[in-house]
């Protein structure tokens, strides 16, 4: 039988009263240690603690930690995400959002087509960046409070990366209809960083690293996910937008 969520202890970086004790007493000797040494706080990603990090996952284990993903959606992706979760990315998934908003009328014809054969799943396409067989999130909110820029066309832009990619710079007229379709979205979801196979799924900086920056005192401490395993719809614990509370306390996200 599958575990829930509501029977694992939940992690979230930006509330340290929800760190494991050992965890919590591990990260503040490393942030006590950098203090000693002069280390700026705001210089956490330069710490030598990458050691660590195997232990961090460790006390890790049996928990799930909160993610927060970055998309532009129309309604009925989100109602796709609270059924089935969130999927990897891969020429699959593309496709099936261009044919479902081409049949609900969102895209033309010749806009489908455009998409469809120039996008980062197409082979002759794809961009120096992996994007395929992973979900991206971040682990803290920061982003939404203190590096909107880092963010922004992904709520900006419908699609995600490997559809407005190529598109948002090069062609005017498509990236304005990227633009007008769906609502900016925030999908927070809980992970599991350990199993099956904490070597599968990649953080940078790290783990260890977001977490001593956060025990510094660096309110902007974040670190990126790439979680190469499907989210399960269970494990999606909120979607909002612009009009729901959880969005709109972030004033410097876009509205619309």
């Amino acid at each position: 039988m599958s575990v829930e969520p509501a029977d694992l202890p939940i992690v979230d970086v930006d509330v340290p009263a929800t760190w494991p004790r050992p965890l919590a007493d591990l990260v503040g000797e490393l942030a006590d240690d950098a203090r000693r040494a002069g280390h700026a706080a705001e210089h956490y990603q330069d710490l030598d603690i990458s050691s660590h990090e195997g232990t961090v996952l460790a006390y890790l284990e049996g928990h799930l930690v909160r993610a927060r993903h970055h998309t532009r959606l129309l309604d009925h992706e989100k109602d796709a995400i609270r059924a089935q979760g969130l999927r990897l990315l891969n020429a699959q998934l593309v496709n099936d959002r261009l044919d479902q908003a081409h049949s609900l009328g969102y895209l033309t014809g010749v806009e489908h087509e455009r998409l469809r054969s120039v996008n980062e799943t197409v082979p002759e396409h794809r961009g120096k960046g992996k994007r395929e067989d992973q979900v991206c999130l971040t682990l803290s909110t920061a982003p939404l409070a203190h590096d909107v820029g880092g963010i922004r066309r992904l709520l900006t832009y419908w699609g995600g990366e490997a559809v407005y990619w190529q598109h948002c710079e090069g062609s005017p007229a498509l990236a304005d209809k990227l633009r007008s379709l769906g609502t900016p979205s925030v999908v927070t979801a809980l992970l599991d960083l350990t199993t099956p196979g904490q070597e599968e799924h990649s953080v940078f900086k790290s783990v260890v690293h977001v977490f001593a920056g956060k025990a510094l005192g660096h309110e902007p401490a974040d670190a990126d996910v790439f979680y190469r395993s499907p989210i399960p719809p269970h494990r999606i614990e909120s979607i909002v937008s612009p009009g729901d509370p959880a969005y709109d306390r972030f004033p410097g996200l876009p509205r619309g």
